[in-house]
């Protein structure tokens, strides 16, 4: 069976588990990764951390393009301030130094990128979603037609049992209502089926320990981001979901519903409400056991 195509929408930076889901992505023969675009300020920052992986891998060749930097929504004078922050806390930034000019992107328009992409190969091209869904949003606003020949978004974002804002479809809750009613199949990573593949502390010592230039610059990079995020029991690997069950579904169990974004002020905004709304398959279960395996045995073979 020929390598599932994908385009793969990102914001590593903050927390560790887009670079490690990344570097899990680019090394499975059963991916084709045809390009891949980042999102929320900084995004060309975001994508050197892309660029400095890639050349690791010696895959410099798939293209990346930053995107964009706010959400599709005006924002008060406080959340222009949080935006302002995000530059100045990419916690794991040290990925991507020293800095080297071969790190920083050509392409500053990710839409444009995944506009060209998915017509290149219609109907070929899924979507792994792993960060909120403006580059994705922006995109169908400027080609709608392109909704027709993406087979698939498979996002993490949202939760369905729980009443809870998750961070990438809170971020932006605009962009995701358009994305949920562009009429693409969409699988979505629900945050408490997703947040139940962890890394431990013995784990994360592998990398450290590994004597690949590569390994010794993902500890240094899980080093980095901990102190960030304390309360986590270590690296919580929610950005998995969208490229495992890309070429091994049987991982995680979903189910059928309608789902709607509220997208209006006050603190059930970007929450993913079940019952009405848009049709798509939610995680409701995962063999966590057989997904920390897969990506352990996949990332020190």
């Amino acid at each position: 069976m020929a390598p599932q195509r994908l385009l793969i929408d990102t914001d590593p930076g903050q927390d560790i588990d887009d670079l490690l889901a990344l570097h899990f992505a680019l090394l499975r023969p059963e991916l084709d990764i045809r390009a891949i675009t980042t999102v929320t300020a900084p995004a060309a920052g975001r994508a050197r951390l892309v660029r400095r992986l890639l050349r690791h891998l010696g895959r410099d060749g798939v293209p990346v393009a930053a995107g964009m930097e706010l959400p599709l929504r005006d924002l008060d004078p406080a959340e222009l301030a949080a935006q302002d922050d995000l530059a100045r806390t990419m916690n794991h930034r040290c990925f991507a130094e020293p800095e080297d000019g071969r790190d920083a992107p050509a392409d500053h328009d990710a839409a444009g990128l995944i506009i060209r992409t998915v017509e290149a190969h219609p109907g070929a091209v899924g979507i792994a979603a792993i960060a909120p869904l403006t580059n994705l949003a922006t995109a169908l606003r400027r080609r709608p037609s392109i909704a027709a020949q993406i087979p698939f978004v498979a996002l993490m974002g949202g939760e369905v049992a729980q009443l809870r804002s998750e961070h990438n479809i809170a971020s932006d809750p605009v962009a995701a209502q358009i994305v949920l009613s562009s009429g693409i199949p969409i699988r979505m990573g629900t945050w408490s089926v997703t947040r139940q593949v962890t890394l431990d502390d013995a784990d994360c010592r592998r990398f450290a320990d590994d004597a690949r230039p590569l390994h010794r610059a993902l500890a240094a990079a899980i080093a980095a981001w901990r102190p960030a995020q304390p309360w986590k029991p270590g690296p919580v690997m929610y950005d998995l979901f969208p490229l495992v069950w890309a070429f091994a579904p049987a991982l995680y169990r979903l189910e059928a519903m309608r789902v709607s974004v509220a997208a209006g002020p006050g603190p059930a905004a970007g929450m993913t409400i079940p019952g009405a709304g848009h049709p798509l398959e939610a995680t409701t279960a995962v063999d966590a056991a057989a997904v920390k395996r897969l990506y352990l045995e996949t990332v020190f073979a």
